[in-house]
């Protein structure tokens, strides 16, 4: 896989991660909801109005682009954990991608969020990161597969970085 960011010297990546598939196919499901309902209200309503038909294909453009965009936010929003640091790639469309770095000797504290039943009942959840940095940055893994196990992998690749300088 090609990463975004180049590697520094002596720099492994140990992990890459990618949010819950549960966070697509729910947003997904609403969206085909939302796009099931305006073809229920249109049928009903009959389907002879022209305002109507126009305002339920407005609709369905509207779901179909949300619907891309949500599934093309999924794909393409990623953390990579290295030996070395934390990245962080977010691109919510073509022509926007953000990257944010930390260096795992600045992260300090590590800790778990997870709200609500689904959260629990998939294992998925918020890794967030402290890190050292000037104003006390906040690194967050958002909707992540197995949190602790991500917690854990970063944890192991901080004390190693610690170990290594």
């Amino acid at each position: 896989m090609d990463l975004p960011v180049q590697l520094q010297s002596g720099e492994e990546v140990v992990q890459i991660i990618r949010r819950h598939p549960a966070s697509l196919w729910g947003r997904l499901a609403l969206i085909i909801l939302v796009a099931i309902l305006a073809l229920v209200i249109w049928v009903w309503l009959g389907t002879s109005s022209t305002l109507l038909t126009i305002v339920f294909i407005l609709v369905l453009v509207g779901a179909a682009m949300i619907g891309f965009m949500v599934w093309y936010r999924y794909h393409n929003d990623l953390w990579v954990i290295t030996s070395q640091r934390l990245i962080d790639v977010t691109r919510s469309t073509p022509f926007n991608q953000q990257i944010t770095t930390a260096s795992l000797g600045n992260v300090q504290d590590i800790s778990i969020r997870r709200k609500g039943i689904f959260n629990t009942a998939l294992n998925f959840g918020d890794v967030i990161c402290q890190t050292a940095s000037a104003g006390s940055k906040t690194f967050a893994l958002i909707g992540v597969a197995k949190p602790e196990q991500v917690l854990d992998a970063i944890d192991d690749a901080r004390a190693k970085a610690k170990a290594g300088s």
